[in-house]
């Protein structure tokens, strides 16, 4: 039986191995961008990914009336590396990874990658953009189908 953690975990990872980057922490929780901007043990980049929310209640079709819908969230933070306030310099270095995020999960197996927990994982856009003094912070918004048979904890 798998949990939320497990899913959150090995979705995670095969993003890390995906990236190959190791200017890039990885973390499977929220943070606030006030809390972001004193953090000093970032080399270059922050991606964290962590549930949203979860509609237990959603019949996918009558042959799988155990899957839910579930919402994930991945903020996508860029170490400020400007000057002269030329914001660019750190919203182009947060689309390349969004990019680079988006190839993975076009080519994610999710089902295999979770052990079939989830069966979809799919990328349904960003919501925005937030600069700080040292950051830039995307968050990206997925959708994944999960089955509610699977242990949730």
């Amino acid at each position: 039986m798998g949990s939320s953690r497990d899913i959150i975990e090995s979705t995670l990872d095969s993003l890390a191995v995906y990236l190959q980057d190791n200017t890039i922490i990885y973390e499977r929780y929220r943070q606030s961008v006030a809390e972001i901007e004193q953090r000093e043990d970032i080399p270059r980049a922050r991606v964290a990914l962590y549930e949203q929310s979860e509609i237990v209640d959603v019949r996918v079709d009558d042959e799988k009336a155990n899957l839910s819908r579930a919402r994930y969230g991945m903020d996508i933070s860029v170490v400020r590396a400007y000057t002269n306030d030329d914001a660019s310099q750190g919203e182009l270095p947060l689309a390349d990874i969004r990019d680079a995020v988006v190839d993975w999960a076009r080519s994610l197996n999710a089902s295999t990658i979770t052990g079939q927990r989830i069966y979809t994982f799919g990328y349904d856009g960003n919501t925005g953009i937030t600069r700080t003094a040292r950051y830039v912070t995307m968050t990206l918004a997925f959708t994944a189908i999960r089955d509610l048979h699977s242990t949730q904890s």
